[in-house]
């Protein structure tokens, strides 16, 4: 990289800060001989020294780069507009929200992209322009403004019109990516985010770098209940990734944690817990990896830790937790304050959180886990709603053929309804049917009988043939069963008629009421048979002969 070029993606993308690199745009500062050269040399060297204490290219602490990053950013502004020049100030700003790129700031952030927004007109160089509305993109995932992403990623596209870059083209990919994962089809925003690492692997400092991959992969996973499927790979770019090692430190803890494995998933987070979990550093991964050590420390009951990032995290519980310049989203901050609240006995804070997520958030796969975590918090205190939260969500990770996790909300509400919520419940379990009903609650032994009782309640005024109840029954055996009246079909009619002709008559006429009521009665008591083979009927008698001994059974 030669430094007649910013090197932005330092911050989003390669691999390490070098120090002959920091060197090269130090001695630019130095003799930087106009205001021009001077902000677009502090910029570069706030870049360029990003990483530099993750890598070690600096002894700084990362607390102390971030405050020299922030201090050649701000003069850098100051210098811009002491120009008026659009271009330095548009430079000036971008610099600041890439060197300063960390826990974010949405207010300040929002005034910045405000800013830029009304310079981007006259702002000359094309990929600067890029560059402002990929911010935009960015904020947009970073408070789930979905319609907002969209808009912004149709605006990139008509500003990268006739730019020859393959890494600005695949930017466009990678963020509907993430919107196909929001949405809810995971194995869509799989196959893009594998078309675009695919056409740009042979470029170097690619942003869309394998890891990019492997953290659709994980979400993807992590919805699907399968991250033990990726356990090997979390912990090989951990190893090959010693710039940010802590985050795939967390990754890997977190992953530990889904599957079961708590004893070393404990062991990863008490190393990580130190001093506030200050081993993470506060770069732009910081968001997302103290949103997953939140989830961790529910996982593992860990109460003290659950305060520490609850009390960290709260801040920024109306943002999403976004990966990179939008290529991944770990869903609502909000969802997981709430369940750190929940955690430690702050019930209403959590209700207020989880009910945030669900009215601020468009519909898909967090948005859903959101709901089937305030259905598990409600559980106790309000199970009646708890029960219509489980089964909503049910539905919901259905259509997202999310089958393990709607199993999960599936099983909840089974519970709520045997604990007597909800309507009339029948449910087998180890040999034993339990019957829930406002009238009462009762067990008895698996049997025919109430087999065939639970086919029709779950059919109810609907006619069942009764060789679909009797799974005895030759299937060879014709349907042929019918039931006829006692009265002559002829008669019938005509007392029918007659009726008709009564009814239209004053009720004190001679003899009309008397004749009514005899009419009504015949047409009333008429006995109904059945007819067919008897095989059928042999069937029927002894269908009707189990349901009663089955109702007398739950009678008793």
């Amino acid at each position: 990289m030669t430094p007649e070029r910013l090197p932005w993606e330092i911050v989003e993308t390669l691999p390490s800060s070098d120090r002959a690199l920091i060197d090269t745009w130090n001695r630019r500062v130095e003799v930087a001989s106009d205001v021009g050269d001077r902000v677009t040399a502090l910029v570069g060297r706030a870049l360029a020294c990003y990483w530099a204490s993750a890598t070690g290219a600096t002894d700084d602490s990362w607390a102390d780069s971030a405050q020299r990053r922030c201090d050649d950013t701000r003069l850098a502004l100051e210098l811009a507009r002491s120009t008026a020049d659009p271009e330095l100030i548009a430079t000036a700003l971008l610099g600041g929200l890439y060197a300063r790129w960390g826990p974010p700031e949405t207010e300040e952030r929002r005034v910045v992209l405000d800013e830029l927004e009304r310079l981007r007109p006259t702002v000359r160089d094309q990929e600067t322009r890029l560059r402002i509305v990929e911010w935009q993109v960015l904020d947009r995932f970073d408070v789930g403004d979905l319609a907002g992403v969209r808009h912004g990623i149709a605006r990139f596209l008509t500003e990268a019109a006739g730019l020859d870059s393959k890494l600005f083209a695949r930017r466009e990919v990678l963020w509907r990516a993430n919107l196909e994962m929001l949405e809810g089809d995971l194995d869509a925003a799989v196959r893009l985010n594998e078309e675009a690492i695919a056409s740009t692997a042979d470029l170097a400092g690619s942003p869309f770098s394998f890891q990019n991959v492997a953290i659709t992969m994980a979400i993807a996973m992590y919805f699907r209940r399968g991250l033990g499927d990726v356990l090997d790979a979390i912990r090989s770019i951990r190893a090959s990734s010693p710039r940010v090692e802590a985050n795939w430190d967390v990754g890997l803890a977190f992953a530990l944690s889904e599957v079961g494995q708590l004893d070393e998933a404990r062991t990863r987070f008490e190393a990580l817990a130190c001093d506030r979990f200050a081993i993470v550093p506060r770069d732009l991964n910081w968001l997302v990896s103290m949103q997953l050590l939140g989830l961790i420390a529910v996982t593992l009951d860990d109460r003290v830790r659950a305060a520490v990032l609850l009390e960290e995290l709260r801040p920024y519980g109306a943002l999403d937790s976004t990966h990179g310049s939008g290529y991944a989203s770990y869903g609502p901050v909000g969802r997981v304050v709430g369940l750190l609240a929940d955690a430690v006995g702050e019930h209403d804070e959590a209700a207020r959180c989880f009910t945030w997520v669900l009215d601020h958030r468009d519909p898909g796969p967090w948005t859903t886990l959101t709901r089937l975590d305030r259905a598990r918090s409600r559980a106790r205190r309000d199970p009646a709603a708890a029960l219509v939260d489980a089964e909503q969500a049910e539905v919901e990770l259905r259509r997202f053929g999310l089958d393990v996790r709607a199993d999960d909300a599936r099983d909840l509400a089974s519970r709520l309804r045997l604990e007597g919520h909800g309507g009339p419940v029948a449910q087998l379990r180890e040999g034993v049917w339990t019957f829930i009903h406002p009238a009462g609650r009762v067990d008895v032994p698996e049997g025919v009988g109430v087999r065939y009782l639970c086919r029709l309640l779950q059919r109810p005024g609907e006619p069942i043939d009764v060789m679909d109840l009797d799974d005895r029954m030759d299937p060879s055996v014709p349907r042929s069963s019918s039931v006829e009246s006692s009265i002559d079909p002829d008669a019938r009619a005509a007392y029918r008629r007659r009726l008709a002709e009564l009814e239209g008559q004053p009720p004190d006429a001679s003899g009309v009421d008397e004749e009514r009521q005899f009419i009504r009665r015949e047409l009333a008591g008429a006995a109904y048979f059945p007819t067919g083979s008897r095989e059928i009927e042999k069937a029927r008698v002894r269908v009707t002969r189990a349901i009663r001994r089955a109702i007398s059974s739950i009678g008793d």
